[in-house]
């Protein structure tokens, strides 16, 4: 074998070695792939078991509380327990003529049986409610699956007709008990209950409660009676009641207007808390507490000055402008008095009904600041005629 063919050989033999390893690499390969796969499959089986136990043990658990709801497993005696019960709630609620028909009796399946009462009557509207709670508010395994309330034409009061519907498991025992636990999902209080029925208005949008619209913080004065207006709106514009919860003696409240009047002797500051309801349908009341502060009464105005008899810047005239080395003199001779002011810049001056201040004085004129206003004075001009003008 030359050198050639040796070459070749050995190419061959390490080709065929190459894919005899490669072979074997995807086979490995494959082998680990399988068993991750199946390994991920067991866990998710057992996952799936372990659900299935949880499930089972929930049905098992709820199918316990439902034997404990459920009425007889024998129909006959179940049927007498149920309509029983169901004369006491009648005549613990005032239901008149009342009549209750059992119908037929349905199986469902092999897990209950379904019977049906139809149950009529006559009475007010707060006696049906208050029988509704009752019967919903115990907890077998019932419904009201028709309910049909009519006015009624002979009497006062509303006429009901009424199916109820019962479910009878055929695991429960032939003795059960009536239960002893009131429904969850129904509020205890009758009151609660009714209130959202009762208690609407089909014809418009829900009332709203009014609301404060005035400050939090009332100030009245020590020794008065004094009184003082509640701003209080109602968005529907309906008449509103006011009244004090727990007020002090020294505060009452007119019930219509909603003005409060304070009466104290002493400083004090205390919390009144004020309940508004409106007339609306149904009503809406809200409570809004205030801060009242008795306070001193304010210092009195200071005393008026007495009408002049006869105002003096009438008979004041400007009979001179004196320039001096450094400034401008303002002579305006007061003929009342027969005296005449000798003003400056900055002087300031009281004449008659004016008071004001020399703002600016040259060759033609001088400038008077009065208040808010600035008048101008002239030679031979009153100083009451030049505040008339700019008045």
């Amino acid at each position: 074998m030359n050198q050639r063919e040796r070459m070749l050989a050995i190419l061959v033999g390490g080709l065929f070695v190459l894919g005899l390893g490669q072979w074997g690499l995807t086979k490995y390969q494959t082998a680990i792939k399988q068993r991750r796969t199946q390994y991920e499959s067991l866990q998710e089986r057992q996952v799936q078991l372990a659900e299935q136990r949880n499930q089972g043990a929930l049905a098992d658990r709820q199918m316990g509380e439902y034997l404990v709801r459920s009425v007889s497993s024998d129909v006959e005696r179940a049927r007498s327990d149920y309509q029983s019960w169901l004369f006491d709630v009648i005549e613990n609620h005032n239901i008149k003529d009342a009549k209750v028909d059992s119908g037929r009796t349905v199986p469902v399946g092999d897990l209950y049986q379904q019977m049906t009462f139809l149950l009529t009557g006559r009475a007010e509207t707060p006696d049906i409610f208050d029988f509704m709670h009752e019967i919903q508010s115990k907890d077998y395994l019932h419904r009201i699956r028709e309910f049909d309330l009519k006015p009624s034409k002979t009497d006062s009061g509303f006429t009901i007709s009424m199916t109820i519907e019962v479910a009878s498991l055929r695991n429960a025992p032939v003795d059960a008990k009536s239960p002893e636990t009131n429904a969850w999902r129904v509020d205890p209080d009758s009151l609660a209950y009714s209130d959202p029925i009762l208690n609407r208005n089909l014809f418009e949008p829900p009332n709203r409660a009014p609301s404060y619209d005035g400050s939090r913080t009332v100030e009245v004065t020590k020794g008065r009676s004094e009184a003082v207006s509640l701003v209080f709106k109602d968005a529907e514009q309906h008449r509103l009641s006011y009244e004090l919860v727990d007020p002090p003696e020294v505060v009452s409240i007119d019930d219509r207007s909603g003005t409060l009047r304070v009466s104290s002797d002493e400083l004090r500051e205390f919390d009144v808390t004020v309940r508004v309801t409106d007339h609306g349908y149904p009503k809406r009341t809200v409570e809004e507490t205030l801060l009242v502060k008795v306070v001193d009464p304010p210092p009195p105005p200071p005393p008026e000055k007495p009408p002049l008899e006869f105002d003096d810047a009438k008979q004041t005239y400007l009979t001179g402008l004196v320039q001096g080395a450094e400034d401008w003199t303002a002579w305006m001779n007061v003929r009342t008095r027969g005296t005449t002011l000798k003003l400056r810049v900055g002087d300031e001056f009281e004449i008659g009904s004016v008071r004001g201040v020399v703002e600016s004085i040259d060759a033609d004129a001088v400038k008077i600041k009065i208040g808010d206003k600035t008048i101008t004075l002239t030679s031979g001009g009153t100083l009451k005629s030049a505040v008339d003008s700019v008045e």
